[in-house]
């Protein structure tokens, strides 16, 4: 009975950080309404959360094996709070975004050390029981999240959509700490690529910090661009010769994982426009923060439908064609947000709303099947966080890309900014689409 109530003290404790992946982004017009900030300011509310997933999932999980997951993970638990806590109280936007790095920090740990955990504290044959009820408890909080925050913002204010993390992660604490038993921790042969860390978070946070100095003007910006390409780069061919590198690079030479990266990489716009989709209903369509989450919550929906076809549309097409529909997906998606005008029905909107949440759906369906179908079963897990890091990675440049383009229009007007930066996003899902036709046939 102890480890039933552990689960759902660690499926509490996870859901916190599912549930920060869109429920911050209801309250994004209000943020910046109360701080004045400028939309490149804002994008680092959401970015800067992404970006540490990006640079630390891996190493998260290398981490709690080698220290015991159940430490890391109560320390992913103490960081990601002390975020909640500063990023809600935070006088300015520098600080919220500080906060927010903070959250980003113990979000990907606990992202990979809770699944780590159940599948050290269950027998094998109870596994599917417990998987079930972690993804049913945090599967929720991608899906209340854009309701949940409208509720909380138009009756307590933004800072809530931070709190509310609080008494949850009480209670998620106290279940594990009274309930949560370990087996003695053995100390595995592994160790952290330290090398091809510091060259990513160095090589990514440059490029991206360039991107958006591009949009300030700054002069020397091309300087930052060159530098971050060039760690990126170095990243990349260090990784090829690493005896045990953050990211296993020779999966690309499996084609259905080529696939699986070329799917989530497509899948950039479920970032992007969970970030300016908000801002579009509050902007232009001046809805309350009740609406706003009304209407985004047609996302999530979007995901949950996936699960009701993901079997029967796997056998018919089979795991290659999945990921490719995938993409497709992608660029409906992104197609569809071209189509929004200032005055479009609120009900034509759920159509780009909802196809954004199938492809968030089919990418995470589709790699799990991917990668299990096509991976050595003793690298699934380190395959699926390599194939997902990709998924941060592009979903954070496109995000600072996106931005960038923005602030370069948005004197014009709103609407006139949303469409080039949708039309450049078009360009890039269409050559996701012409890749993965072409991957596609090497697929068996």
């Amino acid at each position: 009975m102890k480890r039933w109530i552990a689960l759902v003290g660690i499926s509490l404790l996870a859901f916190t950080a599912f549930l920060d992946v869109t429920i911050v982004n209801t309250a994004l017009p209000f943020i910046q309404s109360d701080f004045g900030a400028t939309i490149l300011e804002l994008q680092w509310i959401t970015n800067i959360f992404i970006l540490l997933l990006a640079m630390t999932m891996v190493a998260a999980g290398r981490f709690a094996d080698i220290h015991g997951r159940k430490l890391v993970f109560y320390s992913g638990v103490a960081i990601f709070a002390l975020g909640a806590i500063g990023a809600g109280l935070s006088p300015s936007i520098g600080y919220l975004i500080l906060f927010r790095a903070v959250q980003g920090l113990g979000g990907s740990i606990l992202f990979v050390s809770s699944v780590s955990l159940i599948s050290e504290a269950f027998e094998k044959d109870e596994h599917g029981r417990a998987t079930g009820i972690y993804t049913g408890i945090t599967g929720l909080g991608l899906a209340i999240g854009p309701v949940l925050g409208g509720f909380l913002v138009g009756w307590l204010g933004w800072r809530w959509v931070f709190w509310v993390n609080l008494p949850l992660i009480v209670i998620g604490y106290t279940c594990c700490a009274l309930c949560l038993k370990l087996n003695p921790h053995t100390k595995p042969n592994l160790k952290i690529d330290k090398k091809g860390l510091t060259l990513l978070i160095a090589g990514l946070g440059t490029l991206i910090y360039g991107i958006i100095e591009a949009a300030n003007r700054t002069p020397f910006f091309w300087a930052y661009l060159l530098l971050g390409l060039f760690l990126l780069t170095y990243f990349f061919l260090s990784e090829r010769k690493s005896k045990m590198p953050l990211l296993d690079i020779s999966i690309f030479k499996n084609p259905l994982i080529l696939l699986c990266i070329l799917s989530v990489s497509a899948g950039f716009g479920t970032v992007v426009y969970m970030f300016f989709d908000p801002l579009y209903l509050r902007t232009l369509r001046h809805l309350s923060a009740y609406e706003i989450g009304l209407m985004i919550t047609a996302i999530p929906i979007g995901q949950v439908a996936v699960s009701f076809i993901f079997n029967r549309l796997l056998k018919l097409v089979g795991v290659a064609k999945y990921q490719l529909i995938s993409i497709g997906l992608a660029f409906l998606s992104t197609l569809t947000h071209r189509f929004i005008g200032p005055s479009t029905p609120l009900l034509c909107l759920l159509v780009p709303f909802f196809l954004l949440g199938l492809n968030w759906g089919t990418i995470n369906t589709g790699v799990i099947a991917g990668v299990t179908h096509a991976a050595n079963p003793s690298k699934v897990g380190e395959a699926i966080g390599s194939v997902f890091t990709f998924w941060n990675i592009t979903g954070s440049i496109f995000l600072a890309v996106s931005s960038a383009i923005f602030h370069l229009i948005e004197r014009h007007s709103f609407i006139t900014a949303f469409h080039t930066m949708t039309t450049v996003n078009l360009l890039f899902s269409f050559l996701f689409l012409l890749a993965g036709v072409r991957v596609l046939k090497y697929c068996r």
